[in-house]
């Protein structure tokens, strides 16, 4: 079965464990037994995806695949959408991360069990959610974070070398912790004031490594789910809550409100960093949108 498209495979050897160059071996050898054989370009330092993105010859790639992780899949998707041309290839993503949040959702971790939607030519639509800050605009595939949802994804950048037990680690820092935050939430119209301990947007339902945090969120729904902890709970209610984000429990707590919603305003007291997509960047004030259906992908 021959496919008449024309290919790019993007690597980053960074990512995760270090193993994007090995996967690609085993990649290609399989997606050549289907006369695909993409032209390769490998990242040589972080924000390589995206200018790739920003830069490539629309008329030379009718599909682009990528090897790498959440942080690689949000730097082509920022390049992609910050064209001008509205060029937007079928994308197909295949794991090389440590977190994968997104092959979580995909239910594809394995990266052979990840082209075979290639090689069958299934597709599918990807939501994404556009984040208006500092009269700039930034794009999310995955999540936004703020409060202790941010210090938690600092300090586990921290301690990296711990591997995946890092984000339990340091969630159980900041627990300890309990630093509270005064915002000004507004979404469906209603503006909210109170004290927080984190706010999520989600477009996907894993983030992390493993955790469940938006266990209602759909891919291609047009809308983004928005989980608060609010400052209500005890310092032992959180050490109980935290843990049932690996499996979604946590959203049956009264000390959460979970919202679908197409859009949402977040302005605390402070000037605050966010973590986007599992990478601290961006500050507070922000505006997100949803894009529904913005994207193209390879998915079963």
């Amino acid at each position: 079965m021959k496919i008449d498209r024309e290919f790019l495979l993007i690597v980053n050897p960074f990512s995760g464990k270090k193993q994007g160059i090995t996967i690609s071996k085993v990649v290609l050898k399989k997606l050549k037994l289907y006369s695909i054989n993409p032209e390769i370009i490998y990242t040589e330092y972080v924000g390589h995806a995206e200018v790739i993105g920003k830069t490539l010859d629309s008329n030379l790639f009718s599909d682009i695949l990528i090897i790498g992780g959440d942080g690689t899949f949000h730097e082509l998707i920022n390049g992609l959408l910050k064209r001008e041309d509205h060029y937007k290839p079928c994308l197909g993503f295949i794991p090389g991360g440590s977190g994968n949040s997104l092959m979580h959702d995909l239910n594809l971790l394995d990266p052979i069990k990840a082209i075979k939607p290639i090689i069958n030519k299934q597709y599918k639509h990807l939501d994404i959610m556009q984040i208006f800050w500092n009269d700039k605009i930034e794009y999310a595939i995955n999540i936004i974070g703020w409060g202790v949802a941010t210090d938690i994804a600092i300090t586990a950048e921290h301690i990296r070398w711990l591997g995946p037990s890092r984000y339990t680690i340091a969630s159980m820092y900041h627990i300890l912790r309990f630093k509270k935050r005064s915002a000004t939430v507004i979404i469906n119209k209603e503006k909210i004031n109170k004290k927080y301990f984190f706010v999520l947007a989600c477009n996907t339902q894993y983030t992390g490594t493993g955790m469940r945090a938006a266990p209602n969120a759909q891919l291609d729904d047009g809308l983004f789910d928005v989980i608060i902890l609010n400052c209500m709970i005890g310092r032992f209610e959180l050490m109980q809550l935290l843990p049932k984000i690996f499996t979604g429990e946590h959203i049956d707590s009264k000390h959460i409100d979970y919202v679908q919603t197409k859009e949402i305003e977040l302005y605390p007291e402070k000037e605050e960093l966010l973590n986007v997509d599992g990478e601290i960047k961006l500050k507070t004030p922000i505006k997100i949108k949803i894009l529904p259906q913005i994207l193209t992908y390879y998915s079963s």
